[in-house]
């Protein structure tokens, strides 16, 4: 049945018994408080500077990111937490790991093989640990308390909070709040995050989940827009052009999706399937990856009248790229490159040739080539794949929640164009929330399925 795709179609419905047949995973739930905390304190821990808890607010950035005692109490107290709870629920945990994006557990398995060659096995090693805790308090969260809209229902509170204490924060303390320095960082604000590179992304979040909820019918018009307001309000504040232009594609996909005529609905996955490719041979052309690819976007530049560098970051990326010739095929090794601006460390060059440390590659494909290769590629554009594949046959059992992880990839693709967040340890709580996404996809999907009824026998069985 052609179900027509309004606003009140998306409506938020509590969730129906399985039909005869059908096979169930779990009882759908209101959550559970302990995954709950769990989320909203990892989320918090990665996109807070830890010093600010401590009171240390004046810190070289490398003693910033020295080990911190606090980081690793709280690592290893929710890897303690979630770890008892995929034990317990191991049945789920296994049906759900099977369900999982296959490239994303390709990523976790490449990962710490990049141990044997890293260039940097130490960092290596506690970057991977890093990852893997999130990826276990993802898990744990979707097999505890799981329904059917628990991923905006935790993760928009906890970047509200954050985004409205940001605002509090540089308003009370703009030497912290605000950056200082010149062009595009002066008066630019990063809140209580880390630079306004961050505080933009987060506050993009915020956009595209508040704007979601309207569309979805889980908040009232009168309680959405004033936070939508807000968190736009953010993405301007931080001067941030990436999130301007990720957040403004996200949320113009959702708008698409919510009038598209009825004409066009059957063709909306090649909709999203053609956007998403556009995407992937941008980040593929700015690559170089295969010669000649950029003459493709020739017609984009000459249009918009800017080139294909966002701020003309194509220094970073030449340094950047004469690094990944050491080692094409597997990289350098995760996390190990951007281990500080000290003489030990190789991207330690950055200071020599342009007088300042960028902390990342400003693009996170090339971030993913530099640390593994192109075997890293390949994965990570097989896990996009895998994420609008799995989006779009999840749409076909529930728009809405479809609608959401699809507006998240588009935010997140276009995001990493300019910015490193694809699995960069710089970035820990973009990671947080892309992995969440990740566990909550697979997990909505295979509750899906699970209640489809099962097809009847069509004959008698032979003996």
């Amino acid at each position: 049945m052609n179900i027509p795709l309004t606003r009140r179609s998306l409506r938020r419905t509590p969730p129906a018994a399985p039909p005869a047949g059908g096979r169930a995973l779990a009882p759908q739930s209101r959550g559970s408080l302990i995954t709950t905390v769990m989320i909203w304190v990892l989320i918090v821990y990665l996109a807070v500077p830890l010093q600010y808890f401590t009171g240390d607010l004046i810190l070289a950035e490398a003693d910033m990111a020295a080990p911190n005692p606090l980081a690793r109490t709280i690592k290893l107290g929710l890897m303690i937490v979630s770890t008892v709870i995929v034990l317990w629920k191991m049945r789920l945990a296994w049906l759900e790991i099977r369900a999982l994006n296959a490239f994303f557990l390709c990523f976790l398995g490449l990962v710490p093989l990049s141990i044997i060659w890293s260039i940097e096995p130490s960092a290596t090693t506690n970057r991977y640990v890093s990852v893997l805790s999130i990826a276990v308090v993802c898990l744990a969260f979707t097999i505890y308390g799981w329904n059917r809209t628990r991923f905006q229902d935790v993760l928009r509170p906890v970047i509200t909070a954050l985004l409205i204490g940001s605002i509090i924060f540089a308003l009370a303390y703009p030497q912290y709040g605000v950056e200082v320095g010149e062009g595009t960082l002066k008066n630019s604000w990063r809140g209580l995050t880390s630079q306004k590179n961050q505080f933009g992304i987060l506050a993009s979040f915020g956009v595209v989940l508040w704007l979601h909820a309207w569309f979805n019918n889980e908040k009232k018009w009168w309680v959405a827009f004033p936070f939508i307001a807000l968190s736009f309000a953010c993405v301007l504040l931080s001067r941030s052009s990436t999130s301007l232009m990720s957040t403004t594609l996200s949320t113009f996909y959702m708008l698409m999706v919510m009038v598209a005529p009825k004409s066009l609905r059957r063709f909306m996955p090649y909709i999203v399937s053609a956007f998403a490719s556009l995407v992937v041979i941008y980040a593929l052309a700015v690559l170089n990856v295969i010669p000649g690819m950029s003459m493709l976007l020739d017609p984009i530049t000459s249009l918009t009248g800017k080139d294909m560098t966002f701020s003309n970051r194509s220094a970073i990326w030449d340094i950047i790229k004469e690094h990944v010739q050491l080692a094409p095929l597997l990289g350098s090794g995760y996390g190990a490159y951007w281990t500080g601006p000290t003489p030990a460390s190789p991207s330690y060059v950055f200071l020599g040739r342009m007088y300042f440390y960028p902390t990342q590659s400003h693009n996170g494909y090339l971030e993913v080539v530099n640390d593994l290769g192109f075997v890293g590629l390949f994965c990570l554009i097989g896990y996009l794949v895998s994420w609008v594949y799995q989006s779009l046959q999840l749409m076909k059992f529930d728009r809405g929640q479809g609608m959401l992880f699809l507006a998240i990839f588009f935010q997140q693709a276009i995001t990493n164009l300019s910015e490193s967040t694809w699995f960069a340890v710089n970035s820990a709580f973009a990671i947080a929330v892309v992995t969440l996404a990740t566990f909550s996809l697979s997990r909505g999907l295979l509750e899906a399925r699970s209640t489809q009824p099962r097809a009847a026998p069509t004959g008698p069985r032979r003996r």
